[in-house]
């Protein structure tokens, strides 16, 4: 039961999505361990990967659009599923023509594409793993040192780019001449030029060496290899199965059966090469036939821009996204009411993941859909990583807070360890068909991070929803590594304390990353949401960030938003915070391409401003607990 329906008030109503009933078991064992698990079973489907849905819609679907992309002109250009069938073989044959196979993998350096989708669905089709990196190694490196790694650990059979001419200077430094490179545009005389392998004869030979590497794939063989990165930035190789691969897709078979009954639309930013974006969205929308918007927008100043331009052109049906971007497209939703019909006139739920979604853009964004469709539409979100190929819980039911993180999918298993402290967190692992097996060239980290009964360990916390029940879901309670100590010994559980700054400061930031291991107080650093921050007076409308952070109108106000903490009846409060105009730096890790702040890596790189918010006699764009009048009148 909902807090509304508790207190005798009507709860807004949702927008119906049929997601299957869902029953928890929970097994209790003596030492406070939980296991929980879906009663519901992980159906049986007759597809390995998601490269087996293609030629399904190339016969049902075959004039609907199935990826579509700006061009140079900014107008959109698309590829259907009959000529993305006819691709997909074509770049299949001609890459099984190169030798490319199950030990000579296809590594990938450029971003989201038409392109990349069509060999991606090719590699896969025939068995050929492929390596998405994050293009920032490639494009932004100065010594290439994490593409090296990569390389090490994975050496290409070929390397695909979508443009030669911004990689050229990566290809030189991995020193690879007998490497067969893959270019869409600018392609030199020494590489495979696109346009030649999607010409390239579907003769019977062709086709027959096609349905031999296809009917050769096995569970076991490597489908895809994801990096991740830790606090160093070192890369860490993520072997996903085709095993894998089918778990998703027969999950999405049983929870998603819905979309069939439609024609899905999607628009999306999320990275390829990671689990969200890679598999799940990207999966997803293969799966059910759907029409894939690329957006070529991002959630930081600048790209944002993009993205509001393309949803104000593609109704969505589902529309996931990082909270940092849900927090900026509010303000945007707000204040353009044909926007707001665009996103909601279409959407089944909106989906969030990477971080916590603060509940003050949650409300603002209810308020909008009652506003402008007369009903709420839900968030839902889950926990998962790239070592659980993004599948993990899931909250299919409407709550009346953001936050809850749901219970296992079918097929997952959670293992939940009670922490000390006695605030009722745990530690929160998982096992089932859709985890990894191991990371590529790293066995000590992989003995590491499964435990004696093969649970995988996130390093991540919750809480139960309801400690009474656990089939009421989880609370998402922060990552174990990124918590800290003051110096009278109090425990900083970061996560919490970093949504209740963002609540307490809504909407003038945008993310923000908690300092004080080992001080006698709290404080932060935080980035400003430039639209919200613009609007506290008339004359801050036509500044940038540079000047915004450090106006003496910005800084009172965040020195006011300090002062109410306690009034709120906080416990730990945050004295002191610095905005900064630097956007978190993706080549420096501090921030993962789907949005998430690494706030140890980001603490470590601007150690030189927590010196300067905890100096004795702060400067004058610190905002401070009490400070809010001397800041006003300055």
């Amino acid at each position: 039961m909902s807090t509304l329906e508790a207190s005798g008030k009507v709860a807004p109503s949702y927008r119906p999505v049929r997601f299957p009933e869902r029953k928890t078991l929970v097994e209790r064992r003596a030492d406070g361990t939980l296991i929980l698990r879906s009663a519901r079973a992980l159906p049986r489907i007759e597809q390995r990967s998601f490269a087996d849905f293609v030629p399904l819609w190339a016969v049902n679907r075959g004039d609907t659009p199935a990826f579509c992309e700006r061009d140079a002109n900014g107008e959109w250009r698309s590829l259907s599923y009959s000529e993305l069938w006819r691709q997909v073989r074509a770049v299949a044959g001609a890459l099984l023509e190169m030798g490319l196979n199950a030990r000579r993998p296809l590594i990938l350096l450029s971003g989201n594409s038409i392109e990349q989708a069509v060999v991606l669905l090719a590699a896969e089709y025939v068995g050929i793993p492929t390596a998405p990196v994050s293009p920032p190694y490639a494009l932004m490196s100065k010594d290439f040192a994490r593409l090296k790694a990569i390389c090490g650990m994975v050496p290409p059979g070929a390397i695909f780019v979508q443009s030669a001419t911004p990689y050229a200077r990566a290809l030189a430094a991995l020193e690879i001449e007998s490497v067969p490179v893959i270019a869409v545009d600018g392609a030199q005389q020494e590489h495979f030029a696109w346009q030649a392998l999607i010409r390239g004869p579907l003769d019977e030979s062709t086709l027959r060496a096609i349905d031999r590497a296809h009917a050769a794939v096995r569970s076991e063989d490597t489908a895809r290899v994801l990096f991740t990165s830790g606090s160093t930035g070192l890369p860490k190789g993520v072997r996903l199965t085709y095993g894998n691969f089918s778990a998703v897709a027969a999950y999405f078979s049983d929870s998603f059966a819905w979309l069939h009954e439609t024609q899905p639309v999607f628009l999306d930013w999320l990275p390829w090469h990671h689990g969200l974006g890679g598999v799940l969205n990207f999966g997803r929308a293969v799966q059910f036939g759907a029409t894939h918007y690329i957006d070529d927008g991002r959630p930081v100043p600048g790209m944002i821009e993009r993205t509001v331009r393309n949803l104000r052109e593609v109704s969505s049906t589902i529309l996931t996204t990082v909270p940092s971007a849900w927090a900026v497209l509010a303000t945007e939703l707000e204040r353009d009411p044909n926007l707001a019909q665009s996103v909601l006139s279409n959407a089944s739920f909106f989906g969030y993941g990477g971080a916590s979604l603060p509940t003050e853009v949650w409300k603002r964004i209810q308020t909008i859909a009652e506003q402008t469709i007369g009903e709420r539409i839900m968030f839902c979100t889950g926990l998962a990583s790239t070592e659980t190929t993004g599948m993990g819980t899931h909250c299919s039911w409407a709550t009346d807070t953001p936050g809850n993180i749901g219970t296992p999918v079918p097929g997952s298993e959670v293992k939940l360890l009670p922490l000390e402290g006695g605030d009722g967190r745990y530690e929160f692992r998982m096992r089932g068909p859709n985890v990894f097996g191991g990371y590529v060239g790293q066995p000590e980290l992989t003995a590491a991070a499964f435990d004696e009964e093969g649970f995988f360990r996130f390093g991540d916390a919750v809480r139960l929803a309801d400690p009474a029940d656990p089939a009421q879901g989880m609370i998402f309670a922060g990552r174990t590594a990124e918590d800290f100590k003051l110096a009278n010994g109090t425990w900083v559980r970061t996560g919490a304390l970093r949504l209740a700054l963002i609540d307490c400061c809504a909407p003038l930031l945008s993310d923000a990353v908690i300092c004080g291991h080992d001080r006698d107080h709290l404080a932060a650093l935080a980035w400003p949401n430039v639209a919200a921050c613009r609007r506290i007076a008339p004359e801050l409308e036509s500044l940038d960030a540079n000047v915004l952070v450090t106006h003496p109108l910005v800084v009172a106000e965040l020195s006011r938003r300090l002062a109410q903490q306690k009034a709120g009846g906080a416990t730990l409060v945050i004295e002191k915070l610095m905005l900064m105009a630097e956007p978190p730096s993706l080549d420096a890790n501090e921030i993962a391409d789907k949005g998430y702040v690494n706030q140890a890596t980001t603490r470590a790189r601007r150690a030189h401003l927590i010196e300067a918010l905890y100096h004795p006699d702060p400067v004058s764009h610190v905002a401070c607990i009490g400070a809010s009048s001397r800041h006003a009148k300055n």
